[in-house]
C-alpha cells in the first residue's frame, strides 16, 4: 500500500491512514504530548497518531525488572533453545500485559500450552479431523451446517474483531481459543461416534476452519499446517464463513508433545548461575596429590580422614567417600585439590584441603590426571 518511492507520504501525510503506535506504557506521554506536539509544530501537515496500543510491563517470576546485565530474566537465544518459538509465542500473547503487570510464571507457562494449546485447541483440531479422516474416507459431509454452531462462531469472530481493532491481542486469542472450549463440548455431546450425524461432523470441521483461522495470526506456523490438511489454503478472513462440505482433507496430523516445564525450569535456572570472575577463580590454588593414608573418622558411617601429599606438605582433608570408595581404592591415587581453603573442623578434625570430584547423587568420580603426575603439580 505504500510502495514506491513516494510511499511513505502516504504514511505520514495521507488522511486514507489508519496509525497504530505498539508501545509499553513507558513511552505513553512521549506519543500522545510530546512527538504530536512536534509533528504540529513543523507546520507541515503531518497525519497525527490515531491510535495508541500501550501495554504494561511483563517482569520475571517475583516482578522482578528483567535485566542483562544482573541475569535476571529469559533471553531469546535460551528460550528457543528450550522450547519452540511459536509456543513462546502462544503463552506470551496468551498472556499479553495488556491491563496490568504480569509476572512470568511457569505454572502459567504450563497451563497456557499443555492445558489450552494442546489439550484444548489441538486436541479439537485432532478429534475433529481425525474423525473425518477415519470414519468419512477423508470427506466432509456436504450438508448444512448447525445454527448453534455458526451464531457461536459469529458471537466469537464479532468479539475478536472488537478485541483486534482495540490492540487486545490478548483478548482476541483467547476469544479464539474459546471457540475449541466450545468446540469439544459441541462434539462429545453430539456423540457422532455412537450414531452418524453429519451435520455434527460437518459443523464441527466448520468450527475448526474458523477457529484457525482467527489462531493464525498468533500461531501461523501451527495454523498453515492445519489450513493444509483441510483443503483451506491460505488463512484469509473472507473463509471464515466458507462451507467446505464435500472437500477431501489430507490424511497427516498435527502432533505437539505436551512441554515439561520442570525440565525447562531446570535449564534455564542453571542459565541464571551466578558467574564468577576469572580473577576470583584465579584465587583458587588447585594442585595434583596423592593419597598417601586413608582414616575412618570416629562416629561417621561416610566421612573418611586423608593424608594427601601435595609436594612441599601433606594436607588432611575430610571427605564423604566411604560409600563410593574403599580404602584400598584410595591409596596411592592421584587427585586434583584445592589447598588455599580456610581450614574448617569436621567432626572434630581439622580439614585443610578439599578433593574435586563430578557427578551426582551416588554416581561421582574423583578428578584425577589422565597420567601419573608429580604430587604438587599446579592446576591451570
Amino acid at each position: 500500500h505504500y510502495a514506491g518511492d513516494d510511499g511513505w507520504k502516504e504514511f505520514w501525510f495521507g488522511d486514507d491512514v489508519h496509525q497504530i503506535y505498539a508501545i509499553g506504557k513507558d513511552n505513553i506521554p512521549f506519543h500522545t504530548l510530546i512527538f504530536p506536539g512536534q509533528l504540529i509544530a513543523s507546520g507541515r501537515g503531518y497525519h497525527l497518531p490515531d491510535q495508541i496500543a500501550a501495554t504494561e510491563y511483563l517482569n520475571w517470576i517475583g516482578g522482578d525488572s528483567f535485566s542483562k546485565s544482573r541475569g535476571v530474566g529469559l533471553y531469546c537465544d535460551d528460550a528457543l533453545e528450550a522450547m519452540d518459538a511459536e509456543l513462546w509465542r502462544f503463552y506470551l500473547l496468551y498472556n499479553r500485559p495488556e491491563g496490568r503487570d504480569v509476572n512470568f510464571s511457569w505454572e502459567e507457562l504450563a497451563k497456557a500450552i499443555n492445558g489450552v494449546f494442546i489439550s484444548n485447541v489441538l486436541n479439537l483440531i485432532n478429534r475433529v479431523l481425525s474423525f473425518i479422516q477415519d470414519r468419512y474416507e477423508q470427506v466432509v459431509p456436504d450438508v448444512e451446517i448447525d445454527s448453534e454452531v455458526t451464531d457461536r462462531i459469529g458471537k466469537a469472530v464479532g468479539s475478536y474483531e472488537d478485541a483486534i481493532r482495540q490492540a487486545s491481542l490478548s483478548r482476541a486469542l483467547r476469544e479464539a481459543c474459546s471457540l475449541a472450549v466450545f468446540g469439544n463440548e459441541y462434539f462429545q455431546r453430539k456423540a457422532p461416534w455412537a450414531g452418524k450425524d453429519d451435520v455434527a461432523v460437518a459443523s464441527a470441521f466448520h468450527l475448526v476452519k474458523a477457529m484457525t483461522i482467527m489462531l493464525s495470526p498468533f500461531v501461523p506456523s501451527y495454523a498453515a499446517r492445519v489450513l493444509e490438511i483441510m483443503g483451506v489454503g491460505a488463512a484469509s478472513w473472507e473463509e471464515i464463513d466458507s462451507v467446505y462440505g464435500g472437500s477431501t482433507i489430507g490424511s497427516s496430523r498435527v502432533l505437539v508433545e505436551r512441554i515439561d516445564v520442570e525440565k525447562i525450569r531446570a535449564e534455564v535456572e542453571s542459565l541464571h548461575q551466578e558467574r564468577v570472575s576469572f580473577d576470583d577463580f584465579s584465587r583458587l590454588d588447585m594442585q595434583v596429590g596423592k593419597i598417601v593414608s586413608v582414616e575412618g573418622v570416629p562416629d561417621a558411617d561416610r566421612l573418611y580422614r586423608l593424608k594427601i601429599d601435595v609436594g612441599s606438605r601433606t594436607l588432611t582433608s575430610v571427605a564423604g567417600l566411604k560409600w563410593r570408595y574403599s580404602a584400598e581404592d584410595l591409596i596411592g591415587r592421584h587427585v586434583v585439590v584445592v589447598v588455599n581453603l580456610e581450614p574448617t573442623v569436621i567432626r572434630g578434625v581439622k580439614s585443610e584441603a578439599m578433593l574435586l570430584a563430578a557427578g551426582r547423587g551416588k554416581k561421582i568420580s574423583l578428578l584425577a590426571p589422565d597420567h601419573d603426575v608429580v604430587p604438587g603439580s599446579p592446576i591451570g
